[in-house]
């Protein structure tokens, strides 16, 4: 799912900046149906935060990610999305244990995430009353949204709901989200069935989409074309990422079409990594077999393939804002003039 908007909620986490001044008053609680509700609530069910309607539901022990060999990479790119700095007294790689995440859409404009783990709300309080400026050059930002204090910086939102929870994502999935606790009661809006697949035992990432109304994008359209529902469970053991799921299709002849489709693409695969002149384009090991109306696969990752989907994830999460729903888009700045020669 997509750079996997999960990764770019791990980056959320990290915006604990450095904060000046005194004592800050942080209200306590997310306001839900025109009230706050207790820390203990949220805590007892995160999941109860993300809004319904969602295309795809992803979890990651970030903690078994930041692990692994890759942890390193990962942590660079939250530090570069939304840096952190060490006089904070937050690190990642310790304090951020799992993240929940929904898209809503397949281009990747609108996601939202729940990030479990260790926050301090008067320090990011602190910061954005100071105008903290993150490495992409745009400040921490408070505002008020649905009775909650909302924190931006270029497009990304998020909402420190209780020192263990942070409701994070884009502008447009963090509105989605408030719009959404403003009027209804704090329970569960996704579908039993993803949240049953996501939260897997002994799974250090799971995911589970529903694409019957969906048109996959690209090149994975010739192979995801029909696709009904999407189940995959995955650890970051040797050597890299190691996948198992399943493609559901209408019928038995939809899914061996797939299968396929799929082992083309995979001897596409092996060809570019023989014929790569530096020999470097590491090539996953991909089984895939057809069972009823299943496309069934395996799929193993070297670490070196994993730093090109990092960067996947990064691009996906900087896609521009739209707007939110009930919010008209704000005009855009006229492009300067071109030079004349």
């Amino acid at each position: 799912m997509r750079r996997l908007p999960l990764v770019a909620a791990l980056a959320l986490a990290s915006t604990l900046a450095p904060g000046s001044g005194g004592c800050a008053s942080v209200p306590e609680g997310v306001v839900v149906n025109g009230a706050r509700v207790d820390d203990a609530a949220v805590d007892r069910d995160p999941l109860a935060l993300l809004p319904g309607g969602v295309i795809a539901l992803g979890y990651l022990d970030a903690a078994a990610l930041l692990r692994s060999p890759i942890g390193p990479d990962v942590a660079a790119l939250a530090q570069r999305l939304l840096p952190l700095g060490p006089e904070s007294g937050f690190d990642a790689r310790r304090d951020v244990v799992r993240i929940w995440g929904g898209a809503y859409s397949m281009q990747g404009v609108d996601f939202c995430a729940v990030v479990e783990g260790t926050f301090d709300p008067a320090a990011i309080h602190r910061a954005a009353e100071v105008g903290a400026v993150t490495a992409l050059g745009a400040p921490l930002v408070k505002s008020s949204y649905a009775g909650n204090d909302l924190y931006t910086s270029d497009n990304i939102g998020f909402v420190v709901v209780t020192p263990h929870v942070v409701l994070a994502g884009n502008e447009t999935g963090i509105r989605r989200a408030l719009d959404r606790l403003r009027g209804s009661k704090l329970e569960r809006a996704v579908p039993a069935w993803m949240v049953d697949i996501a939260s897997a035992k002994n799974a250090a990432m799971a995911g589970a989409a529903d694409l019957s109304d969906q048109t996959p994008p690209g090149v994975l359209a010739s192979a995801l074309g029909g696709v009904r529902h999407v189940r995959v469970l995955g650890n970051f053991d040797a050597p890299g990422l190691n996948l198992a799921g399943a493609l559901t299709y209408a019928d038995a002849e939809s899914a061996a079409h797939a299968v396929s489709v799929m082992h083309s693409m995979t001897g596409a695969l092996m060809i570019a990594g023989a014929a790569s002149a530096f020999g470097n384009i590491p090539v996953p090991k991909i089984h895939t077999e057809g069972q009823a109306n299943d496309l069934a696969f395996t799929a193993a990752f070297q670490e070196s393939a994993l730093r090109p989907l990092l960067n996947l994830v990064e691009s996906f999460s900087r896609k521009p804002a739209q707007p939110a729903p009930g919010r008209a888009a704000a005009p855009a700045s006229p492009a300067p003039a071109a030079p004349v020669r």
